[in-house]
């Protein structure tokens, strides 16, 4: 038997089994950057049709048509002659609760006013498609 010295003795364990490695990921790489490409013209579209610069039908775009049918009741066609003011996206944050489902948020100004959005994206038939839709603008 050998002498310790001070040293713990023990028998070396087998080396514990690993799961995958982790990696950093960073923004834009692989699914992530198409989701995060989806939701932010998700976004803007909405923000655009809510400020009245571009027709809700547009939405079908990105969204699933029971969105686009709402957004098309509360915001019919354009400004009709009067002045537009630009909307603005402040800030977006994305989340993924599920491989299949992202959830965005964005801060945004329309009219001059600032809103919060929420859109919910699932991964359905190949596509990335926005299937509920919130926010704060009337």
């Amino acid at each position: 038997m050998p002498v310790t010295r001070g040293a713990l003795a023990l028998r070396p364990a087998a080396a514990p089994a690993r799961g995958p490695a982790l990696r950093l990921v960073r923004p834009g790489d692989g699914v992530d950057a198409e989701v995060r490409a989806v939701a932010g013209a998700a976004v803007r579209l909405v923000v655009e049709v809510l400020a009245g610069t571009r027709p809700a039908h547009q939405l079908s775009l990105v969204a699933v048509p029971a969105v686009c049918r709402v957004m098309a009741a509360r915001h019919g066609p354009g400004a009709h002659g009067r002045r537009v003011v630009p909307p603005k996206v402040l800030s977006t944050r994305l989340q993924r609760p599920s491989a299949a489902v992202a959830e965005t948020v964005a801060v945004v100004v329309v009219a001059g006013r600032v809103h919060a959005l929420a859109l919910r994206l699932e991964h359905m038939r190949g596509r990335w498609r926005c299937t509920a839709l919130e926010t704060t603008a009337p």
